[in-house]
């Protein structure tokens, strides 16, 4: 049996529940985090005392380990947090800090980034956990915190490896051993046992999307080395959204749309709550979807003048609807109806062949007409325009 085989029998093994967790699996767990049908990263940890220690593996763009120490002071709150990331062959990340070195003081985190140089960094931080993107097991310290007071919220925030400005985290109680980590208004629902440890992290309200279910062990190294190798053999996972753009010439429009293109990667894309729970959809993913026309369009019986907007899609099944925005540049969170300019139906119709990765098409039908079509999973929305 191959070395590969032997690591992917062993990760499928590791990512069964244990149902009789050993005295040990009280101060340690596993997470492995998913998004629809795939593997994004797998999450180590053990607590002793005030120290805890992780080790992350996270899968996009590529394979890279993260491994981090974290001490709490009699309050819960950290003191410090160090963290090397490294891939998996133990060689430095191009482009990445060899580690940081942080403190935390009663308002401010100081980081000390090691590249080439050594860079410090200040930055408010009152109340601040360290986070590491998909490392689910870091939200059962600010849990824990809030769990130490008897209240059922508290405001806390979130700092990152780069030491930026933090974020604000909302920890609410929402029942008995469930919560909500709501991350710039986004909430994660998390469940707990009865001494607070965390047991799911389900995304499905946040744009992330992603599940996680704690595990009793995984070998963070060897499942890291697994996916280095399919890197190796094949091609990295790359960016999960990646972006890019569609030019096309219709008549006298030069028509221009810059999006980001998520995978369905095996949920069921287009429902009753709208798009993957968004019946706002950015019509992509991450930073808005940008549509510029040279010459005014005719769509839906509305005339959309040359310019530069960004392209919002109401995901009601029977009310698909697209919308063009005035406000421009902004993140893919930020839709703000006070700027709509037109809103134009769209047709729903069901692809022969379903689509993985969100695709536009600008597709001419005459010297001065076209259809812009969105296809993604088994569901196409169009809309046909003209030119002058």
């Amino acid at each position: 049996m191959s070395k590969t085989r032997l690591v992917l029998l062993a990760f499928v093994a590791a990512c069964q529940p244990s149902t009789t967790p050993s005295p040990a699996a009280a101060e340690s767990g596993a997470f492995v985090v998913r998004l629809g049908n795939d593997t994004v990263g797998v999450d180590q940890y053990s607590r002793t005392g005030d120290r805890i220690e992780g080790m992350f593996m996270q899968r996009a763009p590529r394979t890279i380990v993260t491994r981090y120490t974290i001490m709490l002071n009699s309050s819960g709150m950290p003191t410090t947090w160090e963290i090397t990331q490294r891939l998996p062959d133990g060689s430095v990340v191009p482009n990445a800090a060899r580690s940081t070195n942080m403190v935390f003081t009663g308002d401010s985190a100081i980081a000390q980034i090691h590249r080439d140089t050594m860079i410090t960094r200040r930055v408010g931080a009152r109340g601040a956990f360290p986070y590491i993107n998909f490392a689910v097991s870091l939200f059962e310290w600010p849990i824990a915190a809030l769990r130490a007071t008897n209240r059922d919220s508290a405001m806390y925030a979130i700092i990152g490896v780069a030491a930026n400005t933090p974020t604000p985290m909302a920890v609410v109680r929402k029942g008995t051993n469930r919560y909500w980590a709501s991350i710039a208004g986004f909430p994660y629902e998390v469940t707990t046992d009865d001494r607070g440890l965390v047991q799911t992290v389900d995304g499905a309200r946040t744009t992330q999307h992603i599940v996680a279910r704690r595990q009793s062990y995984a070998d963070v190294a060897a499942i890291a080395a697994m996916f280095a190798e399919r890197e190796r053999q094949t091609r990295a996972m790359g960016l999960l959204s990646p972006r890019d753009t569609v030019n096309a010439t219709v008549g006298p429009a030069q028509l221009w749309v810059d999006y980001g293109r998520p995978s369905a990667r095996g949920r069921r894309v287009f429902g009753a709550n709208g798009v993957l729970g968004d019946t706002i959809w950015r019509t992509g993913a991450n930073a808005a979807t940008q549509f510029r026309t040279n010459v005014p369009l005719t769509i839906g019986g509305q005339t959309i003048p040359a310019g530069m907007y960004t392209l919002w899609t109401v995901a009601i099944p029977g009310r698909y609807q697209l919308i063009f925005n005035k406000q421009v540049g902004q993140w893919g969170t930020e839709y703000k109806a006070v700027q709509d300019l037109a809103r134009v139906p769209l047709q729903a119709t069901t692809l022969a062949q379903p689509v993985d990765r969100f695709t536009i098409v600008v597709e001419p039908t005459s010297a001065t007409a076209g259809v812009l079509r969105l296809r993604w999973d088994n569901t196409e929305l169009s809309t046909p325009f003209t030119t002058p």
